[in-house]
């Protein structure tokens, strides 16, 4: 729980808003065009998923000093389509979430 609080210390504004949105919605795989849309607040122009990828580089901080793997799972679009989608596992979002309690 240690390494989670270090983690989320870390994230940038936006990460940390997207992370806790799949955190609010463990074991559910969230496609990018709703993390813009319902997390990043903007009309979902452009290309959504370099938008999220973007964002989530804003983890790359909390990453290397937790001293933790990223705590979601990410699958690229089936052929033909567009866009990631996300989830985190709901043991994972329990931790995370017990530590932001903690703070």
């Amino acid at each position: 729980m240690e390494r989670a609080a270090v983690f989320l210390a870390e994230l940038a504004p936006q990460a940390l808003r997207v992370f806790e949105y799949l955190l609010r919605n463990p074991g559910r795989r969230i496609h990018c065009t709703e993390l813009v849309d319902k997390v990043l607040g903007r009309p979902n122009e452009g290309d959504p998923a370099r938008r999220v990828a973007g964002v989530l580089s804003g983890m790359s901080k909390g990453h290397s000093n937790s001293g933790r793997r990223l705590p979601f799972y990410w699958w690229k679009a089936p052929e033909g389509s567009a866009g990631a989608t996300y989830a985190v596992r709901p043991s994972v979002a329990a931790v995370f979430l017990a530590a932001q309690l903690g703070q």
